[in-house]
């Protein structure tokens, strides 16, 4: 049983750090029966300071505390968790995933350990000293590269130097599948080089192997690996130089930096936030200076910047980052995967949902600023009160707030009246959107009050289905959206007007008909990825001779027929194994198949 009361002596905590709390919860019960299991949030943890996660631990007593993750492979914090095997005061520290691994952590052999998590950390500290010299060196010597080059072989070599997984939901994979997905067919070559397989299926994923150090700190070994990815991809990229760079950014990441200056290619750097507020309010670290400095390098080395949102490019511009330099392109959609008709009769069928049933839908990565709570809230409020009709709920995907939502909709999920997917195939995920008759995007505003800067890809996947939408009056989605146009817009943060748009549409079918159709042909015109990656690489080779004008984006060109993508170049391989450089610089290609592409909106 699930509770919240003071644990018992032998009461088992249960840690979902990634991953579906439903299944975490049966597997924590097939091996421990009959014993009190308290299920504890990892935002708690997560948004704690240093101090206050120590005397937190430092509570729990009982039999077991038990962490939970997606995939044990993934797991970045290994020896930090054997470290908090000693703050505890439970019998043992277990790790387990959803494959069933189950690997339970005890104190003699943690303490055998001890050295080598020690020779660890004094590594770490000089990884962290030295590169902290490093980037204020090259802070003082990084520029943008200025040579023009009217060739190459690929025309773009995409970069995501990032050693860790990038899942298979969220909007920051829909965001590469649909890159890569607009490059090629604009018929541009290309080469993806990662430091992890990535579910997309354009281009063969060239995979740069990390090493075989282990680290205590997780940043240390992002930082490290910059070396190595950038090496590994220069002796590939040595007698082919691409025309462009492309990195999208992220933590720490300085390799499409250090490529740029080495082979005097113009780098184009996909910029979609700002990692230091994302530190202070999102993603807490103990490095955040590092993570400035890591991207303040990487701005200032970048030909161009691609930023999703005007917000964006008004906080580059008051870090002095010149207008020039700074492309607003939102996110975008393949209308030909994304439509209505996609699975909508087998959809409905799946969730048993009836035809006089009105499906609501929300797909993301359950984080903090999708609004999580208020749509929590909406639902508890809708299905409470009585209703024209039968209102049903579809929650799609996982993520930090996926578990506390679906305990506190336990009570509905029983009834049937709201159902927890969980990460779903990209084909699942659209033939569920399509089983929909309505679509909600509650996103909220910053913490601190700043501009909104994301662009929610889920926005316009739902506008691509053709569906009536309810959406918050925020920055972007307030712009790509027009209220009682192609959406109902309610304000951020608001239970009762979430619940009145959606109580709205779901007894005027003629409404949510109209608003889709015109969602529909906005997105079909305006916000196409095929669209999105023209005006991204348009100009470049003439930049030098013919800048456009300061300050012109995205929106002052969406019927300007002459925003044209790289020259028409031959297709990419046809071979879409993942390649993977070895630390010896060899390759082997097939050592591990690629699963089909999945993923969900952000």
């Amino acid at each position: 049983m699930i509770t919240n009361s003071t644990p018992k002596s032998d009461a088992v905590h249960l840690y979902v750090w990634s991953g579906d709390a439903k299944h975490a919860r049966d597997l924590v019960i097939d091996h421990y029966s009959n014993i009190e299991i308290r299920v504890f949030p990892h935002r708690r943890l997560r948004e704690a300071t240093t101090l206050e996660r120590v005397r937190l631990l430092r509570s729990f007593r009982g039999g077991a505390i038990v962490f939970y993750f997606q995939s044990l492979a993934d797991l970045k914090y290994r020896q930090i968790l054997e470290c908090i095997h000693f703050l505890h005061r439970c019998h043992e520290t277990v790790l387990c995933d959803s494959s069933g691994r189950w690997e339970s952590m005890q104190s003699i052999q943690i303490l055998r350990s001890v050295p080598r998590v020690l020779f660890s950390i004094l590594l770490d500290v000089k990884t962290f000293v030295s590169w902290w010299f490093y980037l204020r060196f090259l802070l003082i010597r990084s520029s943008p590269v200025c040579t023009r080059r009217d060739t190459g072989d690929p025309e773009i070599a995409y970069l995501i130097p990032a050693p860790g997984s990038m899942g298979s939901s969220g909007g920051a994979i829909s965001h590469i599948r649909g890159v890569l997905s607009g490059v090629k067919a604009a018929a541009i070559t290309c080469r993806v080089f990662t430091g992890t397989s990535l579910e997309q299926d354009a281009f063969e994923n060239e995979i740069v192997a990390t090493g075989t150090r282990t680290y205590f700190f997780w940043e240390a070994a992002v930082l490290a690996y910059n070396f190595a990815f950038a090496r590994r991809v220069q002796q590939h990229l040595a007698t082919a130089a691409p025309r462009y760079l492309y990195q999208r950014h992220c933590s720490f990441s300085i390799a499409g930096a250090l490529l740029s200056r080495r082979l005097k290619v113009p780098l184009i750097l996909e910029y979609n936030g700002p990692q230091g507020w994302i530190a202070d309010h999102w993603d807490p670290t103990l490095f955040r200076n590092l993570v400035t400095l890591s991207e303040e390098v990487t701005l200032r080395c970048a030909s161009r910047i691609i930023v999703v949102s005007d917000a964006l490019k008004a906080e580059l511009m008051q870090r002095g980052i010149e207008a020039e330099r700074i492309r607003v392109n939102p996110n975008g959609v393949d209308p030909d995967y994304f439509y209505p008709g996609r699975g909508r009769d087998a959809g409905r069928k799946r969730l048993a949902v009836g035809p006089d049933d009105v499906l609501v839908g929300f797909v993301g990565s359950f984080s903090l600023w999708h609004g999580i709570e208020v749509l929590q809230q909406a639902i508890v409020r809708l299905l409470n009160d009585p209703a024209p009709c039968r209102l049903r709920f579809v929650l799609i995907g996982d993520g930090l707030l996926h578990g506390e939502m679906r305990s506190a909709l336990a009570a509905y999920e029983e009834l049937g009246t709201v159902i927890f997917t969980g990460p779903l195939p990209r084909n699942e995920v659209a033939a569920l959107l399509d089983a929909s008759d309505i679509l909600v995007s509650p996103h909220t505003p910053t913490p601190d009050g700043s501009r909104f800067f994301g662009s929610p890809t889920k926005l316009f996947e739902y506008m691509a289905m053709g569906k009536g939408i309810v959406a918050s009056r925020l920055e972007q989605l307030a712009e790509v959206l027009v209220h009682d146009q192609t959406a109902l817009l309610v304000t951020p943060g608001s239970v009762e007007e979430l619940a009145e748009a959606i109580r709205r549409l779901a007894s005027d079918p003629n409404k949510r008909e109209s608003l889709g159709a015109a969602a529909r042909q906005a997105a079909v015109e305006r916000h196409s990825w095929a669209r999105n990656v023209a005006w991204a690489f348009s100009d470049m080779s003439e930049k030098a001779e013919n800048p456009r004008p300061k300050g012109e984006d995205f929106h002052d060109h969406t019927n300007d027929s002459t925003l044209l993508p790289l020259l028409p170049i031959p297709g990419p391989r046809n071979d879409s194994r993942p390649r993977v450089w070895l630390p010896s610089g060899k390759t082997s290609r097939g050592l591990r198949k690629l699963p089909n592409s999945t993923g969900n909106s952000g």
